[in-house]
């Protein structure tokens, strides 16, 4: 079983190396322009997993957590990176006003934490990508494919 049927399965990560881990091994199998959907409560390690997948796609940077600028750019060796917190979006008006479609120059990945707070968005190809806190603790992933109408 490859690591993306694995993952749709649901993947438990019991310590951050293994979301680390986790992260670098879904960056070998994510496909060029997607857009993928971190979703999550707060604190479950979503800009963790951002970075870690940043950096196991070649990029020199360390990837911080967009929450006050609300999107950051990223150069990998194969795709430009764009991180979105969209935490604080409170409207279609303020997505646009970020002038993403300009930062999603080919070829391009575009990492959307709070997907749930712009529905509307929609770029293609896009995964969600769920990371759960179970009680017991640790974490666990699990991923869904979808296609933008």
């Amino acid at each position: 079983m490859d690591f993306e049927q694995e993952l749709s399965q649901g993947i438990r990560c019991e310590q951050p190396k293994d979301l680390a881990l986790a992260a670098e091994r879904l960056a070998h199998v994510l496909p060029l322009n997607l857009t993928l959907n971190l979703i999550g409560p707060m604190g479950a390690g979503k800009t963790f997993l951002a970075s870690h997948l940043a950096k196991a796609l070649g990029v020199q940077e360390t990837l911080k957590s967009p929450t006050y600028d609300i999107v950051s750019s990223y150069l990998s060796q194969d795709r430009n990176i764009v991180h979105l917190d969209a935490f604080r979006i409170e409207s279609t008006n303020d997505l646009e006003l970020l002038g993403l479609e300009e930062l999603l120059a080919p070829p391009w990945l575009l990492l959307v934490e709070w997907p749930d707070r712009i529905p509307e968005m929609n770029f293609g190809e896009s995964w969600n990508l769920s990371i759960e806190v179970p009680r017991e603790g640790g974490r666990l992933l699990s991923l869904n494919r979808c296609i933008a109408l």
